[in-house]
């Protein structure tokens, strides 16, 4: 699991949202309210979504706050790695927030990562 994360809040813009896509080569990132609780997700395809409202996006569209998937798919700390590994299979998620109790961001769990414990798991087993 990586700990620091980069997140956007509701009212970050499109700019700056693909912004930090562009420069962190990353193809999504939590959206997070003020207090850190995880409220959706924001992907490449739907910042693609949004500039392909308009057949020539202009300076205006960039402006423009986020739109956002708000269904959030994440596992709470502390979940087993047996569980873990179906979601990634079955869903084709990329990337799987992980949240406590409150609902609140704590890290993130990629394919990556998950290909790095199977790794050094065979290495060392």
């Amino acid at each position: 699991m990586t700990g620091e994360i980069l997140t956007v809040i509701e009212d970050t813009t499109v700019e700056d949202a693909l912004r930090i896509l562009v420069n962190n080569r990353i193809t999504g990132l939590p959206v997070v309210d003020k207090a850190g609780k995880m409220v959706g997700v924001v992907s490449e395809y739907d910042l693609l979504v949004q500039l392909s409202k308009k057949e020539k996006p202009d300076a205006e569209v960039f402006k423009q706050k986020i739109e956002f998937s708000k269904q959030v798919h994440a596992v709470k700390t502390g979940v087993a790695l047996k569980e873990i590994v179906p979601m990634f299979v079955q869903s084709k998620f990329r990337r799987l927030p992980v949240i406590d109790e409150g609902g609140k961001l704590v890290g993130i769990i990629t394919r990556r990562d998950m290909m790095r414990i199977y790794y050094y798991r065979a290495r060392l087993g």
